[in-house]
């Protein structure tokens, strides 16, 4: 794009006999580079002998005070029409005579352009560029004295003692804003908090099943037999309470499903670093449940001085107290207890259709959904197996395990009302 275009015409004094009008045409351009490109048209042909002593020493002028110019030099009339220079010609002023001072003077203007462009554009990158990474550098010694504060106060090994820091300093605080995961039915205005290894692909595929019974069964779905990976109702999943207030009325109401810490920890220890084939899942502990406790301790810890991380691992060991915004939502939801054995089992199941029931869903439907809670078995559970019996009895036996899980998961215990 042109955004500044001069004509000029003038006498060279030198030989006028041989020379007549020069035509100088000054165009800037700003989409093809950083440069002021200058361009001479020479009307007609100009004497050798005054080409050197005027247009030369201009050039050489120019292009020592800008080094980035390109200058153009053509003899021919194939920069423009010829028709469309005479309009220009006419609007002049008059023409330009002395020569080499009125040359010089444009190119001077030119020049004057070229430095405007640079100190707008090129010297305010520059400064940005420098102030990056000296902000960088900042930011990288303030994380290093950030790490030498956490590890001057957190316990190093949370199944020690840790006798030179107090007992409330190594704990993991509550209410992080970890995440937040809700599956709704818009039918029946109502919200279900997903807390991993807590009922939540049961519970996603329950609320998905009451909001659409016809089209969950016509795709010959199940409650028992969904999986995370094939669910039904994605869509139906929010991933704020914000959003969940935004697509449901005034009157919904939030259930969550809460789990014992111990037997939450054991669930998804067994399931993500015993049976799973995936040895990154539990930062390369495989099966030794002190080295794990050991390095996801100090993550979660770390996470709540820095920054948040979403491996396998940390989202299915965080605390849950850090999920579904429970600062705010727990005091106004409907908190059911989590269990797979025999009467707290029970108590839950009726716990559950309670909420579903004063929300108006039928009694076919729950009906359906008792049955299936109490007959079915989601395929990952790990309860009754001899292998977590093994680990159950570990935890039992080894009181630095105990330990640790009571620093990891210490108000986890404290606000949703279970005994450590």
């Amino acid at each position: 794009m042109i955004i500044s275009q001069h004509e000029f015409s003038f006498s060279l004094p030198s030989n006028p006999v041989e020379t007549s009008g020069v035509r100088v045409l000054c165009v800037t351009f700003i989409n093809m580079s950083t440069s002021n490109r200058c361009l001479f048209h020479l009307q007609n042909e100009i004497s050798s002998s005054v080409f050197p002593s005027l247009f030369i020493v201009s050039i050489r002028f120019f292009l020592g005070q800008t080094h980035k110019t390109h200058l153009f030099v053509s003899d021919t009339d194939q920069m423009t029409h010829s028709g469309d220079r005479e309009p220009l010609l006419r609007q002049d002023s008059g023409e330009f005579e002395g020569g080499k001072e009125e040359i010089l003077e444009m190119f001077e203007a030119c020049y004057m352009n070229s430095s405007k462009f640079y100190y707008e554009r090129l010297i305010p990158k520059a400064v940005l560029l420098v102030m990056s990474v000296f902000s960088i550098i900042f930011a990288m010694d303030q994380y290093k004295l950030s790490m030498r504060e956490i590890e001057s106060k957190e316990c190093y090994d949370p199944l020690s003692e840790c006798e030179n820091v107090p007992f409330n300093q190594t704990i993991v605080p509550p209410f992080y804003n970890y995440l937040q995961d809700f599956i709704i039915s818009p039918r029946y205005d109502l919200s279900l908090c997903l807390l991993p290894k807590v009922l939540s692909t049961v519970g996603t595929a329950t609320v998905c099943y009451i909001d659409d019974p016809v089209k969950f069964k016509a795709d010959n779905r199940s409650i028992t037999t969904e999986t995370y990976n094939d669910r039904l109702c994605e869509k139906n999943e929010m991933k704020s309470f914000e959003m969940v207030k935004y697509y449901l009325n005034e009157n919904f109401e939030n259930m969550i499903v809460t789990r014992n810490p111990y037997d939450r920890f054991i669930s998804g220890f067994t399931e993500k670093c015993v049976v799973s084939l995936d040895e990154n899942y539990c930062h390369g502990c495989g099966t030794d449940m002190r080295c794990f406790l050991q390095k996801e301790y100090r993550r979660l810890m770390r996470m709540t001085m820095l920054f948040p991380v979403y491996t396998v691992a940390d989202s299915h060991f965080a605390p849950q107290t850090w999920y579904c915004d429970m600062r705010n939502t727990l005091k106004n939801s409907t908190v059911v207890r989590f269990s797979l054995h025999g009467v707290e089992k029970i108590k839950m199941i009726d716990d559950m259709l309670e909420f579903f029931r004063k929300k108006g869903v039928p009694e076919r439907q729950l009906d359906e959904i008792r049955k299936e809670l109490t007959l079915g078995k989601n395929h990952s559970s790990t309860t009754g197996t001899a292998l977590r019996e093994k680990y159950e009895k570990l935890i039992r036996e080894d009181e630095s395990i105990r330990r640790a899980l009571h620093r990891m998961y210490y108000y986890d215990f404290l606000y949703l009302g279970y005994e450590m």
